[in-house]
């Protein structure tokens, strides 16, 4: 195997592991969508109660100003990619973790909060409360482990970028 032939393959399989980070902070945004269209579908039902509608408009809003605000990787993404604009596109995407990483658990613990008033509708103020905590926690751990693996990710891509064979 040649000198030529490595370099290609190691830039992409790099390229491949960049486009797979991409690919999941695009269903990052797609999830914030649906929550917000749950919410404004939720606060439709319950038009006739704004104590329950205004609190999942603003979870919507909320979601939606998140989504458009910190989950757009739009300025990350290219058409075509070479050596240079894959390291330019990893050091904007770490950037891009970095924020988002910030906000994340405020706007999601916001979001859950507003779905209370619509919750105790359905059940009582323990359960809903219990729900809410597990959920919350559930959600915690599971972005905790997924900004984790996102980070390690981006070292490793960041090393291989760092010592690719010339």
């Amino acid at each position: 195997m040649t000198t030529s032939t490595t370099t290609i393959d190691l830039f992409q399989d790099q390229l491949k592991n960049f486009k797979a980070l991409l690919n999941g902070s695009k269903m990052a945004e797609v999830s914030s969508i649906i929550l917000a269209v749950f919410s404004v579908g939720a606060a439709f039902i319950s038009r006739n109660n704004l104590e329950q509608a205004i609190p999942l408009l603003l979870g919507a809003l909320a979601q939606i100003i998140y989504a458009i605000k910190y989950l757009q990787i739009n300025n990350i993404k290219q058409k075509a990619y070479t050596q240079t604009s894959l390291n330019s596109g990893v050091l904007k995407f770490k950037q891009y973790i970095l924020k988002r990483e910030k906000y994340e658990m405020s706007v999601m613990a916001f979001y859950m909060v507003t779905l209370v008033p619509f919750a105790l509708s359905y059940k009582s103020i323990t359960v809903v409360i219990t729900v809410c905590l597990i959920s919350l926690a559930f959600v915690s751990f599971l972005g905790f482990l997924a900004f984790k693996k996102v980070d390690s990710n981006i070292e490793l891509l960041e090393i291989t970028l760092k010592n690719k064979p010339q």
